[in-house]
């Protein structure tokens, strides 16, 4: 009998393998190149800025197959000259140039490498950048004022180049919070921009989307693998924002805003709604989970009840998961049924009920959903909360056995911090708890979720990042802003109550206290010397570590990063009015040339979610040609 058994249960097995939902894809990553990036290209992203003194300054980018030593032919042409019209005008090892011929006209440039000739028609035209207040700049004009605006980019025409989508609105619905919720007025727009600042497309998401960063979450990516991206975001085919049997996944045609696929979006689950506040608090991201493919990463929820749910690129539904049902109360049997069916992990639920454990599952989520590969093995993990999920929907590891505490980290940063150690560590900053005994604080963890090193002792720690900004330091600095409490708004930010600043080193040492204005904050390369300078967002400064202001743009500005150009980081920038401006550094001499940023998988993939409330980009930035970085 039992040699029948044992065949009998090793096919059982089999077949239940065979019949999971797990994403489709080899167990270890077979390619060093993912399905989406085969047709992908970067091309040179050549600029150039008309100066006050009539001198024209280009920059352009170093591309990971240039080898060490490249020479560029540089070549210019008068404006809506054709190609055949391009003469040569200098060669440099550089990647800027200042053309001191220009005399204040205008010109269109390009860049080639090889032997110097003037057949340069494969190169395409520079982009002309505008004069804001005599800083470089691309203007993008939404026609409208706006109080809600994020900015997102991708390139949705396959020639190497970002194209600008905008999401906008007259309206700013700050954040789902009941006390500081109102009705949204006006219905958000999103519209695609080509760099020259002509528009593709505008498409109006009507008012079942409410306007808020929290109800409206989108992405830029390349879903088929054409080499085009799509633009992905949550939409609503009723008008009513809270009928939610309308809303949707939606995928649009970067070029002309036309819907190609829909999917449902997660619903939590039938008379389960916990509150408002938990439940318009919705996100995306992309991830190869196979270390292949692009999956679409939708969530939903925050503080009690959320749902994760994972999509193949054609929106098929490949896992979901279920967390906090605990705070889900059915009556009846049939809807007892249904929850106990959704618990993750059942035998957990039954063992919290047997020993009266109010609450099987109380760790939380929080308010972005970033991507990773923590561990190198190819495949990028998901960051929900202080848990890390793999690509079949599983915990590869969670703080909750190791830390008890009922809230959830407002700060979540998977990087590369501590370069000497396998694999990346993730940086967890957690707000203030329910519990008088809640560890509030900061830590950082390695790729398997064991601390590396932790602070505790703190009220809330509501802002934060990672980023390289001091010299002389082993990898990464981390950044966290502690507030006592914060007083609720309903148009503009909220007033915070003492707020202080910790800078920690990447081994957990603290490295200083900086002003408190670094809660509005980011870290970006401003002179491309791959030290991140700080960004204070709400006026436009841009400083150097330990030095002086080395820019003021005097605006309000959204992030940074490597959009055109050298390895520099541009500014986008959020003025009001219907503008969006992306300032370039024109003032400041680039570094010795580096590889774009943009040829960093991690940097793109953070790229792809700017229009959301995500960390800003933690790549240490490019590579010198020829030369293996420490």
């Amino acid at each position: 009998m039992k040699r029948i058994l044992f065949p009998l249960a090793v096919m059982f097995l089999a077949f239940f393998s065979a019949c999971s939902k797990g994403p489709v894809g080899a167990d270890k990553a077979s390619r060093d190149v993912y399905a989406d990036e085969e047709n992908g290209t970067i091309g040179r992203g050549t600029v150039s800025f008309l100066n006050t003194r009539g001198q024209a300054v280009l920059s352009w980018r170093l591309l990971p197959g240039d080898p060490a030593g490249v020479i560029f032919n540089l070549y210019r042409k008068e404006i809506g000259e054709g190609d055949d019209r391009y003469r040569w005008i200098a060669r440099t090892d550089r990647t800027s140039y200042t053309d001191l011929d220009a005399h204040g006209k205008r010109y269109s440039y390009a860049v080639r490498t090889g032997e110097q000739g003037n057949n340069v028609k494969e190169q395409g035209e520079s982009i002309s950048l505008s004069s804001i207040g005599g800083k470089a700049a691309l203007v993008f004009d939404t026609g409208q004022p706006y109080k809600y605006v994020r900015v997102v980019s991708g390139d949705l025409n396959g020639d190497g180049e970002p194209e600008i989508v905008i999401a906008y609105s007259g309206y700013q619905n700050v954040d789902p919070y009941e006390k500081a919720w109102s009705r949204s007025e006006e219905s958000i727009k999103v519209a695609a921009f080509l760099p020259a600042g002509n528009r593709l497309w505008t498409v109006d998401l009507g008012s079942g989307i409410e306007t808020g960063i929290m109800y409206q979450p989108m992405v830029v990516w390349d879903l088929d693998g054409d080499g085009r991206a799509e633009v992905i975001l949550k939409t609503n085919k009723s008008a009513d924002p809270l009928d939610y049997e309308g809303e949707r996944i939606t995928v649009l045609d970067g070029m002309s805003g036309k819907v190609k696929q829909e999917a449902k979006w997660p619903a939590l689950l039938k008379g389960g709604w916990s509150d408002y506040n938990n439940d318009s608090r919705n996100f995306l991201a992309v991830a190869h989970l196979d270390g292949k493919d692009p999956y679409v990463i939708a969530a939903r929820g925050t503080y009690k009840m959320q749902r994760i749910w994972a999509f193949d690129k054609n929106l098929h539904r490949v896992w979901e998961r279920n967390l906090g049902m605990d705070f889900y109360y059915p009556s009846g049997i049939r809807e007892r049924l249904i929850k106990f069916w959704n618990i993750n992990d059942k035998m957990k639920y039954i063992r919290a009920r047997l020993t009266g454990k109010a609450r099987a599952d109380i760790h939380r989520g929080t308010h972005s959903l970033p991507v990773a590969d923590i561990d190198d093995d190819g495949k990028e993990e998901i960051f929900w909360g202080e848990r890390c999920i793999d690509g079949k929907g599983k915990d590869l590891w969670v703080m909750e056995e190791k830390i008890p505490y009922p809230g959830h980290p407002d700060i979540v940063f998977p990087a590369d911090i501590l370069p000497s150690r396998k694999g990346k560590e993730t940086y967890f900053a957690r707000e203030g708890g329910a519990g008088k005994n809640d560890r509030i604080g900061m830590y950082l963890v390695d790729h398997q979720g064991k601390i590396i090193w932790e602070h505790w002792g703190y009220h809330h720690i509501d802002s934060g990042w990672v980023g390289k900004i001091a010299a002389g330091q082993e990898g990464m600095q981390c950044l966290a802003v502690d507030i006592v409490d914060k007083e609720e708004a309903k148009e503009g930010p909220w007033k915070l109550i003492d707020p202080s600043a910790f800078l920690w080193r990447s081994d957990g040492t603290l490295l200083g206290n900086p002003p408190s204005s670094w809660y509005d904050s980011i870290p970006l390369d401003w002179d491309g010397d791959n030290i991140r300078e700080i960004v204070i967002t709400t006026k436009g400064e841009i400083w150097k570590y330990g030095g002086t202001i080395m820019e003021d743009l005097s605006t309000n500005c959204l992030w940074g990063a490597d959009l055109f150009g050298d390895q520099r980081e541009e500014i986008v920038a959020a003025p009001g009015g219907g503008k969006i401006y992306v300032f370039f550094n024109t003032t400041v001499p680039e570094s010795p040339p580096r590889v774009t940023p943009r040829a960093d998988r991690r940097y793109r993939n953070d790229l792809s979610r700017t229009a959301m409330q995500v960390p800003p980009i933690p790549t240490e930035g490019g590579r010198i040609p020829g030369k293996r970085e420490k």
